[in-house]
């Protein structure tokens, strides 16, 4: 009987110990919308970017769309609220901020799309990174892959 009290303590000594620490994470962090695309990464080991300067981002560039800005949007913006687990905080004409949340940590890390027109084409930037910390486990480097994947294939 000892043992069985001894593992229910250290499983709910565990359980409060990852929400104390999941509330704090949400503490140090919270939701701000972004108003605009950022200028570039506060700090390469946690942000990739693909834009006029890429950061990380191998391989990738600026994706081009012969469409209409505004129907690129709406598109990105359906495709992220059906098929990722991304939240959108801002969308305007020309920009999205999204928030994704990592799995076991909760850590908040933001997405930042940015679409204009250049000589007749949709041009779309990426940005992702983490709020927290100095390095991303390349956690923003997947994410920018995948997003440029589906944002391509729409």
């Amino acid at each position: 009987m000892e043992i069985g009290v001894i593992a229910g303590v250290v499983i709910l000594g565990s359980i409060t110990g990852y929400l104390v620490i999941i509330n704090f994470i949400y503490f140090l962090a919270p939701n701000k919308k972004w108003k605009t695309f950022p200028e570039r990464c506060s700090n390469s080991t946690k942000c990739t970017r693909v834009a006029d300067v890429n950061t990380r981002a191998y391989g990738l560039k600026p994706i081009l769309v012969k469409e209409n800005p505004i129907v690129v949007q709406e598109k990105i913006v359906k495709m992220i609220t059906e098929k990722t687990k991304m939240d959108i905080l801002n969308s305007k004409e020309g920009f999205i901020h999204a928030v994704d949340v990592t799995l076991f940590f909760r850590f908040h890390d933001d997405v930042a799309i940015k679409i204009f027109e250049e000589d007749n084409v949709a041009t779309i930037w990426l940005q992702s990174q983490s709020r927290l910390g100095i390095y991303d486990l390349n956690m923003n480097e997947r994410r920018v892959q995948m997003l440029h994947k589906m944002i391509s294939d729409l």
